[in-house]
């Protein structure tokens, strides 16, 4: 899990918590990650949960506030440490379908093959309500279009993902093989960490499976008009930090494919052309003109920088 948010209360980690012992499959072992928590009743909650259960619930409390990729991170070593083989993150509000790890494992263990696994998932607000499709963000609703439409299974995810849908795999609807959760860590970011992790993750040749067999309940509140990460960071500056870390982890996607002969040098000026005009698509669903014009600015320069290869 990653660490508390200020808005989250007790009674929304309690859920996320109950949720994991609703699981048909009973062999887990939780590792939370304590971002900071802000208030007092929560850091209560979670150790009397440590001093209760351990060691199958391990609470780690870091002591400062270092953001959900990092705090992640925490969790994935601590894992390796313990000798799990999987990991499936869990946010702190989220919660998981009760069969979440029963399909996961079967996945796994059927298909030795497949390193990522990945659900959809429900908007609910803080009462567990379902959330009407109008009052969906535009952001989450490109995730839950690309699951009806083209969900990303195989090798070399990270292209499609890259060029044609965006992100399809929340945090919270996870699942991923330790080795490749150890090999990929999220970046040091506030926003977007996740996507930039799984382009990489792709890259480094993880195989990827869907399943709409366990949808994860994922949480905005009611009285937050975005989803946490945007919130975190200011509405008004989030779509830059967006693109900006979006674009390092599609370009750092691109050498790690380039180093494993995947695509050619060639190739990647019209790849990143691609990239960039798929992400100034999804800005101008969001209202953000600006920043679209400026990415397809960046797209036509990657165009001509490919067509003066192929003209030489």
């Amino acid at each position: 899990m990653n660490g508390c948010e200020e808005q989250n209360g007790k009674s929304l980690i309690a859920g996320t918590v109950e949720g994991l012992f609703s699981q048909t499959d009973e062999d887990w072992c939780a590792i939370i990650v304590v971002d900071m928590p802000s208030k007092q009743e929560i850091g209560d909650y979670l150790s009397h949960l440590k001093r209760k259960y351990y060691p199958k619930i391990d609470v780690i409390f870091l002591e400062r506030n270092v953001g959900p990729g990092v705090s992640r991170n925490v969790g994935v070593l601590k894992a390796l440490e313990r000798g799990h083989s999987i990991i499936l993150f869990n946010d702190s509000d989220d919660i998981s379908h009760p069969k979440r790890l029963e399909v996961v494992k079967k996945i796994f263990f059927e298909n030795p093959q497949i390193d990522v696994v990945y659900s959809t998932f429900e908007v609910i607000d803080e009462n567990n309500r379902a959330t009407p499709k109008e009052k969906i963000s535009s952001p989450i609703l490109e995730i839950l279009e690309s699951h009806v439409q083209n969900p990303l299974e195989g090798n070399n995810t990270w292209i499609k993902m890259g060029t044609e849908t965006g992100i399809t795999n929340i945090t919270s609807a996870t699942a991923v093989r330790l080795k490749f959760a150890y090999l990929c860590p999220f970046p040091n970011e506030k926003a977007s960490e996740d996507f930039h992790t799984w382009m990489r993750m792709s890259a480094v040749g993880a195989s990827f499976k869907y399943t709409p067999l366990i949808p994860t309940k994922y949480r905005i509140p009611s009285f937050m008009k975005y989803q946490a990460s945007r919130t975190r960071i200011c509405p008004g500056n989030f779509n830059h930090v967006k693109a900006r870390v979006d674009s390092d982890g599609f370009s750092k996607a691109t050498e790690i494919a380039l180093t494993r002969n995947i695509i050619k040098p060639e190739e990647i000026p019209l790849l990143k052309a691609k990239f960039y005009r798929r992400l100034a698509k999804s800005m101008k669903r969001q209202m953000e003109n600006e920043l679209a014009n400026e990415l397809l600015n960046k797209a036509a320069q990657m165009e001509y920088e490919s067509f003066v290869y192929f003209n030489k």
